[in-house]
C-alpha cells in the first residue's frame, strides 16, 4: 500500500508539473506575458532541481512578454535598413547631415545577397590599411549574413553576427539583439523543461 501511495503521489506530482509546463510553453509561444505561468511551474516543481535551474534562465522580460520568432523576423527588416544607413554615414559627419548622407549612400549601394546561403565575410581588413575598424563594406556583409540567419530562424547565429558590429551601426541593432537574446533564452529553458517533463512521465509509466 505504501508503494502504491508513493507511486500515486509521484504520478500526481508529475502530472501537475507537466500541466504547468504545458501552460507555460503555450504562453511562451506568444509574445504575451507569462509571469503567472512561470510562478505556477515554479510552485509545482519546487522539488525538481532541473526545472528550477531552467526557470532561473528565463529573462525578466517574460513578465511583459518576449517577441516571437515571426515577430523578430518581421521587425528585423527595418533594423537591417537602418543599420545599412548607419554604416554609410561618412566619417566625421553627425546629426541630420550625416543621417541624410547615410540614407543616400545606402540607396546607391547594392548590398550583398542574403537570399540563399549567407554571403561569405570579406577579408578582416577590407580597407587594405591593416586597421581593425570595421568599414561600411564589412558592415554590409555582417548585416547581410545576419539577415539570412534571421530569415531561416537561426537567431543565435544572427546575434553572433550582429555582435561584430561597431559604432552607430551597433547601436541601431541593440534593442533587436536584446529581444532576440531573450527569445533564445526562453527557447533554451523550454527545451530543458520539456525534456525533464518527458523523463518524469516516462518514469511514472514504468
Amino acid at each position: 500500500m505504501e508503494i502504491s501511495r508513493n507511486f500515486e503521489s509521484g504520478s500526481q506530482r508529475a502530472h501537475r508539473v507537466s500541466a504547468a509546463a504545458l501552460a507555460l510553453a503555450e504562453k511562451m509561444e506568444t509574445s504575451l506575458g507569462a509571469e503567472v505561468e512561470v510562478a505556477a511551474l515554479k510552485e509545482a516543481s519546487h522539488e525538481n532541481g532541473v526545472i528550477a535551474a531552467a526557470l532561473t534562465k528565463i529573462p525578466k522580460s517574460i513578465k511583459s512578454g518576449v517577441p516571437t520568432l515571426p515577430e523578430l523576423q518581421a521587425s528585423f527588416d527595418k533594423v537591417y535598413d537602418v543599420g545599412r544607413q548607419a554604416a554609410h554615414v561618412p566619417t566625421g559627419q553627425k546629426g541630420l547631415e550625416g543621417q541624410l548622407a547615410g540614407m543616400l549612400f545606402a540607396k546607391l549601394t547594392v548590398p550583398p545577397s542574403h537570399d540563399s546561403l549567407p554571403p561569405p565575410p570579406p577579408p578582416e581588413d577590407s580597407t587594405g590599411t591593416g586597421s581593425k575598424i570595421i568599414d561600411s563594406k564589412m558592415t554590409e556583409y555582417i548585416l547581410a549574413r545576419a539577415k539570412h540567419y534571421v530569415k531561416v530562424g537561426e537567431l543565435q547565429e544572427a546575434v553572433d553576427e550582429l555582435d561584430k558590429l561597431q559604432g552607430q551601426t551597433s547601436f541601431t541593432v541593440r534593442d533587436w539583439k536584446a529581444y532576440a537574446n531573450d527569445r533564445i533564452a526562453v527557447e533554451k529553458a523550454l527545451k530543458v523543461i520539456k525534456m525533464e517533463c518527458a523523463i518524469l512521465n516516462k518514469n511514472m509509466a514504468g
